[in-house]
């Protein structure tokens, strides 16, 4: 069972919660969940940078941030906010839409929410080919460049 809930705080980004759905439908069934439930929040750089000071203590503007709420017998309960602003400039640098973009960035917030971590080189080479192999699954055309021009990008 998926239950997603997606909520768009800014004006200036198109709805995809069909590809989000996907994108959740794909963790669910590679990892093996249960259920999840999650909460998709698009919101702006200064209210990403306020929620990132508040609840991690980093001052900065981020991409996506992820809390798991609840993960008990393969049932997860979370929520997952992303910035369109930062979504904006680095689709840029990336040579990719937008929307592409901040699809990443709630694949990878899902993928948090299966219990992937990406603080140290292993997990984050796991991360990475997660993000990839659901970016193919959901047919985004330059998932097939995507690993190569990870590292050439600041997130």
């Amino acid at each position: 069972m998926i239950d997603l809930e997606i909520e768009y705080h800014v004006a200036k980004v198109v709805p995809d919660d069909a590809r989000y759905r996907q994108a959740a439908q794909w963790v669910v069934e590679r990892f093996g969940l249960g259920s999840l439930t999650a909460s998709i929040s698009i919101v702006d750089d200064p209210t990403i940078h306020r929620l990132n000071r508040e609840h991690l203590q980093h001052d900065w503007p981020t991409d996506v941030i992820s809390f798991v709420f609840d993960s008990e017998n393969q049932n997860v309960d979370g929520e997952i906010i992303a910035s369109i602003d930062t979504a904006a400039r680095l689709a840029q640098q990336a040579a990719w839409p937008v929307a592409d973009e901040l699809l990443l960035y709630i694949i990878h917030g899902l993928l948090h929410l299966a219990g992937l971590d990406d603080v140290d080189a292993h997990g984050r080479q796991q991360m990475r080919e997660a993000e990839k192999a659901c970016l193919v699954a959901l047919e985004v055309p330059a998932a097939q460049q995507y690993l190569d021009r990870w590292d050439s990008i600041s997130y």
